[in-house]
């Protein structure tokens, strides 16, 4: 008899790698997603197939109609508008106190990071480049956690993960790679001077730049 652990444990291995399969562009927005087909790829029960599906419906990352079945979710191109609205006004807003509270300590590991990441990428040591995503996600998540506000930052924590896997497609993209890695080491050596209105100016700009590259990659074609 399985016990709640080796539950958990499938059903999220499911969630992983239809996750994954998504973000890597195996399944496009709207592609059918079929339990009996996924389980035998998996290589698991449908049951956990099904629960691995619905999380993926909380997180945005799947659509399910009754009687019809799972697809993969479309993002359209006013959902990115709206999404961006929110984010250029809110993001912001949290990086004035960002700019006040965030350790250099913390500050100098991010930087290494990005570093790090641009070396082994320019030396062809990074076999998937949509990483940055999470490299991204992990930069601003870690802004907004020294904004010193909860409740704001579960709000905008919501609407990154609306755009995470657009963005891990978008990576592929090599001038993508270079103008995300100046950009976000830009913001980090301007968190280093703790000046909270030039640091609120210039994460708008980034956000800004990010949703011109998102329009242009998927919806200006």
């Amino acid at each position: 008899m399985l016990n709640d652990a080796d539950d958990n444990r499938r059903w999220r291995k499911a969630y992983d790698w239809i996750k994954d399969a998504i973000d890597g562009g195996r399944y496009e927005m709207g592609a059918p997603l079929r339990e009996n087909e996924l389980a035998k790829e998996i290589g698991i029960s449908r049951t956990p197939i099904r629960e691995a599906l619905r999380r993926l419906e909380e997180d945005n990352y799947v659509k399910i109609t009754p009687l019809k079945g799972a697809v993969v979710s479309e993002i359209s191109s006013e959902d990115i508008r709206e999404i961006y609205e929110i984010r250029k006004l809110l993001e912001p807003f949290a990086g004035l106190s960002t700019a006040r509270l965030m350790p250099d300590s913390v500050i100098g590991k991010l930087e290494k990071k990005w570093k790090t990441f641009y070396k082994n990428v320019k030396a062809g040591r990074v076999p998937d480049l949509s990483i940055v995503s999470g490299m991204d996600l992990e930069t601003h998540m870690t802004m907004l956690h020294y904004s010193n506000n909860k409740h704001l930052t579960d709000i905008i924590a919501s609407y990154h993960s609306h755009i995470q896997r657009l963005q891990r497609i978008s990576a592929h993209y090599p001038t993508n790679i270079d103008e995300t890695v100046r950009e976000h080491l830009e913001l980090l050596a301007c968190l280093r001077e703790h000046d909270p209105k030039k640091f609120r100016d210039l994460l708008y700009e980034h956000i800004a730049a990010s949703e011109a590259n998102i329009m242009r990659d998927f919806y200006l074609k």
